[in-house]
């Protein structure tokens, strides 16, 4: 599994080739390190979401996504499959905010996706699409999400395959806890309390 990962690829080379060029633009650099940063506003509004009635079981739901994902990511599959980022490949400094660490999976667009889709698996599946004002945060996540990961490419902190598995590995975690919420937790509440049927909501 390490040798296959270690092994040159055409494509993440041709990108990581493409932003290497932008590397030494401090104005740049200091752009995708501001939206680099971005990771942390998803467990910002998970808390912030705790703390009001009509949002908390999404809070909770965010939150248990969020840390799940954090976990599998940086202390399972990083060190399983163990590949160096681009800028030790290329042999340069890094640049912008970094944290240590292995490349692949990406950190940061794991717990991005984790956060936007969790969102918006919660709109589809939970509210039903119902709730227009969620369907507005869902677009909006998605895209601070997206800026997050092309920061992580453009500043050669990972590969474009490293961003790709970190948002599938996020959106994956995401739909799975909001499954089980939906099709044990909510069953299982519904049942006890049949009268209450806006227990999703």
């Amino acid at each position: 599994m390490n040798t296959l990962l270690s092994m040159k690829n055409p494509f993440d080379d041709s990108i990581t080739n493409f932003f290497k060029q932008f590397i030494e633009n401090e104005g740049w650099v200091e752009w995708m390190t501001i939206f680099s940063c971005f990771f942390v506003f998803f467990f910002v509004i998970a808390f912030m979401f705790l703390f009001k009635k009509e949002n908390r079981n999404i809070g909770i739901l965010m939150l248990i996504t969020l840390i799940i994902s954090f976990i599998l990511n940086d202390f399972v599959l990083k060190n399983l499959f163990t590949r160096d980022r681009p800028f030790v490949e290329l042999g340069i400094d890094p640049v912008g905010f970094y944290i240590d660490g292995y490349s692949f999976p990406s950190g940061h667009s794991t717990i991005v996706s984790a956060g936007a889709f969790s969102f918006l698996f919660y709109f589809l599946f939970i509210e039903k699409g119902k709730n227009k004002t969620h369907l507005a945060y869902s677009i909006i996540f998605i895209v601070i999400a997206l800026l997050v990961v092309l920061s992580r490419i453009a500043l050669l902190h990972h590969y474009f395959t490293d961003c790709l598995m970190g948002m599938f590995d996020g959106a994956l975690i995401a739909l799975i806890v909001i499954l089980i919420y939906k099709y044990l937790i909510l069953k299982k509440l519904k049942k006890s309390h049949p009268q209450n049927d806006h227990i999703d909501e």
